[in-house]
């Protein structure tokens, strides 16, 4: 008989193990193999707490006063999600619209056409108050001159001769400006456009409207300046997100921080976890066979490269693992980056993985093809919902028989 510790992952509790474990055992007695499951459950005992008097409290129900303000903020906070995604966004929503294509009404005397707005867009790295306003924020003027001329494109290829109010194109012309410098600075790595909060877009947005030529450019934070004429999309997805998150923070608290809470709390203190995994290949009957989910796959690794089990356990199955990602970073508590494995480590390794899993890694890339087999599976769900399809995925358990228990 082979006995087959059933070691759950990250955020499972009682309830959920117990369903787990029964998926598990009705899928194990099909094979028609003389083996007993084993419980394993270490999460009520050695996973997270939920978090009580640290949850900030939840925003307090506006007054009909308030309500507008907020609802004019949010629509600002929606419309520069929007930017986020894409900083030309606002020029595109502009071109299409129908109303100001050429013909359709009279322009009024202060109208700048395209041609000389796009000279002063090129024109920017060398405004001196915009460039002292952006090295404060660490936009450099070469950033700001290949965002310009990227603009400066798109306002020639969409609106070439558009009938929009010149104050309208110039603000829209400014915010596409910011955003793409912002994005710009994200993507070379750096803190910019992470770390910017309303009143900075509000003194880029300002400065840049000032060096278009926009008369009297007085904003107010994030309100009037970077408000978004013409954008239909004003709830957002990142919008109703933060929005959603601040409303029900303790519940979504409740559900993350199993999870979140587990893998922190092992990195930290995982004695207890480890220990639990020993006592319960301890009271098996050899042979042993550790089946271990996620995080539980890492202490079992952690476990086995610090005490000898090679005499009772047979064979370590770890299942959408992350065991080989902590090595990689050296942050494997066990097993330092370029350390091999011990001689005492069980003598079969198997990995299981699902590509679409986001948090299954290759194992014998990391630490060698005759110490770990990696084997994949299609279980044709998406992301997070990979992560869990592996327990009733039919050819996971055809696998596990062929390898194992035949």
């Amino acid at each position: 008989m082979t006995s087959v510790v059933l070691v759950h992952g990250t955020g499972v509790r009682e309830a959920d193990y117990v369903a787990l474990f029964g998926k598990v055992s009705a899928q194990l007695e099909k094979l028609c193999c003389d083996l007993t499951l084993v419980h394993c459950f270490w999460g009520a005992e050695h996973g997270a707490r939920l978090p009580i008097d640290s949850l900030p409290g939840q925003p307090a129900v506006p007054s009909a006063a308030d309500a507008a303000v907020r609802d004019d903020e949010d629509a600002v906070l929606a419309s520069w999600a929007l930017l986020d995604a894409d900083p030309l966004t606002e020029l595109r929503i502009l071109a299409a619209d129908e109303r100001y294509s050429p013909g359709s009404h009279v322009p009024s005397q202060d109208e700048t056409p395209p041609e000389q707005l796009c000279r002063r867009l090129r024109a920017l790295p060398r405004d001196p108050v915009l460039t002292q306003v952006l090295a404060i924020h660490g936009i450099t003027p070469e950033v700001i001159g290949d965002v310009a001329d990227e603009v400066a494109r798109t306002l020639t290829t969409l609106l070439p001769d558009t009938q929009l109010d010149s104050s309208v194109l110039r603000r829209a012309v400014a915010r596409a400006v910011v955003a793409s410098a912002l994005v710009s600075a994200e993507e070379r790595q750096d803190s910019t456009g992470i770390s910017t909060d309303g009143e900075t877009i509000d003194d880029l947005v300002k400065g840049t409207l000032a060096a278009l030529g926009e008369p009297g450019a007085a904003l107010g934070v994030v309100s009037d300046g970077a408000r978004l004429l013409g954008f239909p999309l004003w709830r957002s997805a990142e919008w109703l997100t933060s929005w959603r998150v601040a409303r029900n923070r303790p519940k979504i608290s409740d559900s993350t921080a199993p999870p979140i809470g587990d893998i922190l709390r092992y990195q930290a203190r995982g004695e207890g976890l480890r220990s639990c995994i020993a006592a319960a290949v301890a009271s098996a009957e050899p042979p042993v066979v550790v089946l271990a989910h996620s995080l539980g796959g890492v202490a079992c690794v952690d476990l086995f490269n610090q005490e000898n089990h090679y005499d009772t356990v047979a064979a370590l199955v770890t299942v959408g693992s992350q065991a080989a990602y902590l090595y990689e970073m050296d942050a494997l508590s066990s097993l330092p980056f370029g350390k091999p494995l011990p001689e005492y480590f069980p003598r079969r390794w198997l990995n299981a993985y699902d590509p679409r899993d986001p948090l299954a890694y290759l194992a014998a890339p990391v630490f060698g093809h005759d110490k770990v087999t990696d084997q994949s599976f299609n279980t044709r769900r998406p992301l997070l919902r990979a992560h869990s399809a592996y327990w009733d995925h039919k050819p996971f358990y055809t696998w596990l028989n062929e390898e194992l228990f035949q």
